[in-house]
């Protein structure tokens, strides 16, 4: 759902801040692939509605949408990383315009681009099959990243895009996070209070409205998600400054696909057999499979590149993975609006994915990749004007200040 997020600390090694891991990307890939096929086993049914499952792949497809899942945790490791990296090395901590700067350059113009190209590609299908509009009045807060807070917009016009409003609120909650990082002991284990804390609360929340008709306002949000966050944060706390030698590795990888998998099946079998435990399921969520994924990966970023993972084709998908999740669903309703889209699911997912692959590789083109590039040339030319202007401060010295073209004599401005 998101590239590009490693926001590294001044003082981090050179190497580091240009190293790329694909392997990263392949996770990403993956992901987006994973909720592609669910949606196309959705947007496929007579009647697009997740419930209807009643047979083993149906079931087997539903569990497809444990990718959102994962990119929760991979924003929780990779965005995190920086602060806690701060708070324990005494390093400066990543300064919040140029964070703030790198955030809505990575997911704003992308998101806009979108929701536009929904509104126009689905706003005339009317009643088809699988279009899910909202009044036009709820339009508004799409563009505020809003549409989960009102029940007429929540899941509505692009379903996907209510997971970037979760993640939107998580980017504005991380740099509390990492103030309070930064203030507690430079310990490990006190560094685990924070996404610890988090985890409880996000139980706690999942607990509350479990069972009482609340709707999808409340199941939708920051709160109910922050497990998965919490877990990407505890992965990067504890692989922090580690580098586990290839057997460790390769035993959280398997512990992590047999939770991911134990989860999956876990959620696949009870209903299968009859049994209600849509409570127990509220409360716990995807838990599991969130601890699974922290631990592939953690295991994946800290070994080499993986030569399953780090494959031209899905760390390919990793780089477009954002665009690919937005456009996804618009272009399998548009395609199914307009009768064709096979009512297949595995005719109907390859008749729709050179589309999206198509659409997603020009949003990262013409869009994506010069926006973040911009972003990062702003970011780098700020961090060395800070540095130059603290060098003249720590010399005594003077010069001219290249934003204001005013002399600065001794550290004092003058015109």
């Amino acid at each position: 759902m998101q590239a590009s997020d490693v926001l590294v600390t001044e003082g981090a090694p050179q190497a580091k801040k240009s190293r790329r891991l694909t392997s990263i990307d392949g996770l990403r890939g993956l992901a987006a692939l994973s909720v592609f096929v669910f949606h196309g086993w959705l947007y496929t049914m007579p009647v697009p509605l997740a419930s209807n499952r009643s047979s083993i792949g149906d079931y087997a497809a539903h569990e497809l949408r444990l990718g959102l899942v994962l990119f929760f945790v991979l924003s929780g490791y990779l965005l995190s990383r920086p602060w806690f990296a701060a708070a324990l090395d005494a390093r400066r901590p990543p300064d919040l315009r140029r964070y703030l700067r790198a955030r809505t350059a990575r997911i704003v113009p992308a998101y806009y681009l979108a929701l536009v190209g929904s509104i126009g590609l689905l706003w005339g299908l009317g009643e088809s099959p699988g279009v899910r509009l909202p009044p036009a009045g709820e339009l508004p807060l799409f563009f505020a990243f809003a549409q989960n807070t009102s029940p007429s917009s929540v899941m509505k016009l692009n379903p996907p895009m209510w997971s970037l409003g979760v993640e939107v609120s998580f980017y504005l909650l991380l740099p509390a996070i990492g103030w309070l990082a930064t203030r507690l002991p430079a310990r490990r284990r006190a560094q685990m209070l924070a996404p610890l804390a988090l985890l409880a609360l996000g139980v706690l929340w999942n607990w509350s409205i479990a069972g009482r008709g609340l709707g999808m306002t409340f199941s939708k949000s920051l709160a109910a998600m922050l497990p998965y966050f919490a877990f990407g944060m505890l992965a990067a706390l504890a692989l922090h400054g580690r580098s586990p030698k290839p057997w460790p590795r390769r035993a959280m990888i398997a512990a992590g696909m047999a939770l991911v998998a134990a989860d999956a099946t876990l959620k696949s079998a009870l209903p299968a057999a009859g049994v209600d435990a849509t409570t127990i399921f509220s409360i716990t969520r995807d838990i599991a499979s969130a601890a699974g994924f922290a631990l592939i990966i953690g295991a994946v970023a800290a070994g080499p590149p993986s030569r399953l993972l780090g494959n031209r084709v899905l760390a390919g998908m990793g780089v477009i993975s954002y665009g690919f999740y937005l456009w996804h669903v618009p272009v399998l309703v548009f395609l199914r609006g307009h009768g064709l889209l096979p009512l297949d699911p595995v005719l109907g997912t390859l008749t729709a994915l050179p589309l999206v692959v198509a659409v997603s590789t020009l949003s990262w083109l013409a869009l994506e990749r010069p926006v973040i590039a911009w972003a990062a040339r702003r970011n780098e030319r700020s961090r060395t004007e800070r540095r130059e202007a603290e060098r003249r401060r720590a010399s005594g010295g003077s010069g001219v200040d290249r934003r204001t073209g005013r002399r600065e004599v001794g550290g004092a401005l003058r015109a």
